[in-house]
């Protein structure tokens, strides 16, 4: 198979060819290569398949909120070929028969690359921690999304093993007895009668995992970012040295506290849209390189859970069909070249979590490659969503990016009308 258009990737850049055989790439040049194009993507960005590190497909235990089959459909449309399961399913990913169940559904169902985070406590419950060595070798990390060891002790036993068996921690740093609310706590939280979750609540546990890592030597990956405070503590972590990462997701990005004037429950997130100095810290954290990782944080429920009231609606936001359209928004609305924020869901992701041959368009890696055309735009509705989860703050809107073929080790997985 031979692919023409104009390539964008950390190794290369501009109009060329790639020529894929046996699910690998052969080769990427200037020069075209003998045979005949079969794609012709020219006037098309052609660049690596997404890498979402953070989402949620909800099986088992929550199927009518989403499947593997339709979170695979769903990331296919929009460009990612990898994705990271977090362990809020029921039951908790802190055992190998349901990792096993997960996985094998995935290569049934033959899309995406499904990837699993482990549990770090049975049941998530924050009490007695799992059999990281049993579990190393079919997880890629340690997460209890959704919460996070309030325990002291027990985080930092969990680091400890997470080092001993060489795989990360994914962490939700919330201390929980500060949390509550359904909004980041403000001028805007007041203003609307919103009950606010206070910043601290998350730059707290933020300093615990920072100084754990310290500590153990463990890599401690911190999972959507939100605040000022925390982007200042990782970044003044990483100045010593310590082996502290971070990601944010699309949607604190765009929207802000003050968006939720409408109180939409789809606008309602753990951690909760920032203030706008918490975005601008964000944005400066993702330049300075404070935070390698963008993801969706994917968290897809039925309409019946979300039409409430935003004091009564679950936590969560689907995302991983409008991450792709969001980058452009946000290279636009902050000027960020495209090609920084691409790094940021491609080859970043694949060096944390140690995934060789995937986050570039280089020879010798797998062919997972997507084909865009930035100039188009979308109709995000529920029609044209193929995740079962609608709860989105882009639901009527127009979006830019349009996806019009996704292929993962040269097997097409979607295309576009």
């Amino acid at each position: 198979m031979i692919i023409k258009g104009e390539i964008l990737s950390k190794s290369f850049k501009g109009n060329g060819y790639i020529v894929i055989k046996d699910g690998l790439i052969k080769s990427v040049g200037r020069e075209k290569p003998k045979g005949s194009v079969d794609i012709d993507a020219e006037d098309k960005l052609v660049i690596p398949g997404l890498i979402d590190m953070h989402a949620h497909f909800r099986e088992p235990g929550y199927e009518h909120r989403e499947t593997i089959e339709t979170g695979s459909k769903a990331a296919a449309h929009g460009g990612v070929t990898t994705v990271v399961l977090m362990p809020n399913t029921n039951p908790a990913l802190d055992n190998l028969e349901t990792i096993k169940y997960v996985k094998k559904r995935a290569e049934e169902i033959g899309l995406v690359d499904v990837l699993i985070a482990g549990a770090i406590t049975k049941g998530r419950k924050g009490k007695e921690l799992t059999n990281f060595k049993k579990l190393a070798e079919y997880v890629v990390g340690f997460s209890d999304d959704g919460t996070t060891p309030q325990s002291f002790k027990i985080f930092l036993e969990a680091a400890k093993l997470a080092k001993s068996v060489n795989k990360p921690i994914l962490d939700h740093a919330e201390i929980e007895e500060l949390s509550g609310g359904s909004m980041r706590e403000g001028n805007f939280s007041r203003l609307y009668g919103i009950s606010g979750i206070p910043d601290v609540a998350e730059s707290i546990a933020v300093a615990r995992d920072v100084e754990v890592a310290r500590y153990t030597a463990a890599h401690i990956h911190i999972q959507h970012l939100s605040t000022k405070a925390s982007v200042e503590i990782v970044r003044e972590g990483k100045k010593r040295g310590i082996p502290v990462s971070a990601e944010v997701t699309h949607h604190h990005l765009i929207f802000k506290d003050e968006d939720l004037k409408d109180r939409s429950p789809f606008k309602k997130v753990n951690p909760p849209l920032p203030r706008e100095e918490d975005q601008e810290e964000l944005i400066k954290g993702l330049l300075d390189g404070t935070i390698e990782v963008i993801a969706s944080d994917h968290a897809p429920y039925s309409l019946e859970e979300k039409s409430v009231d935003i004091e009564k609606a679950p936590f969560g936001i689907s995302g991983i069909e409008t991450l792709l359209s969001s980058l452009i928004l946000i290279s636009k609305r902050h000027e960020i070249p495209f090609e920084v924020l691409l790094e940021k869901v491609t080859c970043n992701p694949a060096k944390l979590l140690n995934l060789p041959l995937k986050g570039d368009i280089k020879p010798g890696y797998k062919a997972d490659i997507v084909i865009l055309d930035p100039d188009k735009e979308w109709r995000v509705t529920e029609k044209s969503l193929f995740s079962k989860g609608k709860n989105t703050p882009f639901l009527g809107k127009r979006l830019p990016g349009v996806v019009e073929m996704t292929l993962k080790e040269g097997k097409i997985l979607y295309r576009g009308d």
